[in-house]
């Protein structure tokens, strides 16, 4: 007889298989047979694995339908399993599965929605953080302002595309109606999200405040986030960008050095 330890370990690495007959010596036909023993955790497992995703991932499983997500999730499965009690971090690899999934296809959009979505989840849970206050600004001496460091607020997060992914979120919402064509050349698409007392809100952005959105998220000082902006936009307004972005509620606090 295996060690307790090690049949749970076997056990549980046979429900992510298609063929039980490893273990059925190992379970006790008690007025139901082993196999059919074995499909019941087998099939609560995928249910809820694929009911998990689905609220994760409402989009993309109204997008492709129910039929096709439940193989989408099963196979997933069998290279994401869970690790945790807790379902919530399950759908983390599902963009990178699905940009392997439908590559040099005409669905690869999908991955960028599904980044999207993932992005909307990790908004939701994020942790509380207080909003910049543009007074505090003008406690920064003038000769400071090439090093100043934006920090990006925990519950923001950005995204982009060269697919419209915010025309399709929004027209494949609950609450919408069956959305119309929407024509995949009319991106890309450059989202802010962000969660701030008054709720998540999807922003689209212009290119320039997103590259300078993206070098604040990566640590670079203003004077390098603009050079970064002004490379993808030569017309950019540096001021007019801080504005939007502060209203947007992305900004936590400032740092120079």
């Amino acid at each position: 007889m295996l060690p307790l330890r090690d049949l749970q370990q076997r056990f549980a690495s046979r429900l992510l298989e298609t063929d039980s007959a490893s273990v059925l010596d190992w379970i006790r036909a008690d007025g139901i047979s082993a196999l059919a023993r074995v499909e019941i955790y087998r099939n609560n497992l995928h249910a809820g694995f694929t009911k998990t995703l689905g609220l994760e991932f409402p989009v993309i499983q109204r997008l492709v339908g129910q039929a096709y997500f439940t193989q989408l999730a099963l196979a997933f499965l069998a290279y994401h399993p869970s690790r945790s009690g807790d379902l919530h971090h399950v759908g983390a690899p599902f963009p990178g599965f699905l940009q392997k999934q439908f590559a040099n296809t005409d669905y690869w959009y999908l991955a960028d929605v599904a980044r999207l979505e993932w992005a909307y989840q990790e908004c939701l849970v994020a942790e509380d953080s207080d909003c910049l206050d543009p007074q505090t600004l003008r406690n920064i001496p003038v000769d400071a302002y090439s090093n100043l460091r934006f920090t990006i607020r925990s519950a923001c997060r950005l995204v982009d595309s060269p697919f419209p992914i915010l025309r399709i979120w929004e027209a494949n919402q609950s609450a919408a109606a069956l959305p119309d064509f929407i024509d995949l050349t009319t991106g890309p698409d450059h989202v802010v999200l962000v969660r701030t007392p008054a709720g998540l809100h999807l922003s689209r952005v212009p290119a320039g405040d997103f590259q300078l959105l993206t070098g604040f998220a990566a640590g670079q000082t203003l004077e390098h986030a603009l050079e970064a902006a002004l490379s993808r936009d030569a017309q950019f307004d540096l001021g007019a960008a801080l504005r939007r972005c502060m209203g947007l509620g992305v900004f936590g606090h400032t740092t120079f050095y």
